[in-house]
């Protein structure tokens, strides 16, 4: 009986544990294009209005494409790893911590497969964010490094 609840008890402090490497993203966030390293994506400008609770993440996320068209992303996903529809582009994303990042893999409506990886620094001034597409299959990897505003 001790054992178990010696066990019961180590268990609930490992959560609690995995609980704080949980990043908080809140914030608006701006792209600092000159310490990014830009191979995959098409902007110029990004800026990113991040909302955590509750197990549920919403994005408000602002672009500016090569040639100056502008782009409107809306996510409101939950971070379990459910699908959720990505407004503004038609794709499906989901959402889970990996650790202290956070990792969003978004399927494309024509199929394409990119997987995001958010990792908050260790003073909370910035985000930097890895993009990689899987499908088509690619070499190129974005960093983005984004300044909390």
């Amino acid at each position: 009986m001790r054992r178990w609840v010696v066990c019961c008890i180590a268990v609930l402090f490992s959560a609690a544990a995995q609980d704080d490497t949980k990043p908080d993203l809140t914030g608006t966030w701006q792209l600092d294009a000159s310490r990014s390293d830009i191979k995959l994506s098409k902007f110029s400008s990004l800026k990113m209005v991040i909302a955590e609770k509750d197990g549920r993440i919403d994005i408000d996320q602002d672009e500016i494409m090569g040639g100056g068209k502008e782009r409107k992303i809306v996510y409101s996903c939950t971070t379990d790893g459910k699908e959720c529809a990505v407004k503004g582009t038609g794709a499906k994303a989901s959402f889970w911590y990996n650790g202290p990042m956070l990792v969003n893999m978004e399927t494309a409506k024509k199929g394409d497969v990119f997987r995001y990886r958010m990792k908050l620094s260790p003073d909370a001034k910035e985000l930097t964010v890895e993009i990689s597409c899987l499908v088509p299959q690619s070499d190129k990897v974005d960093k983005l490094i984004l300044a909390k505003q």
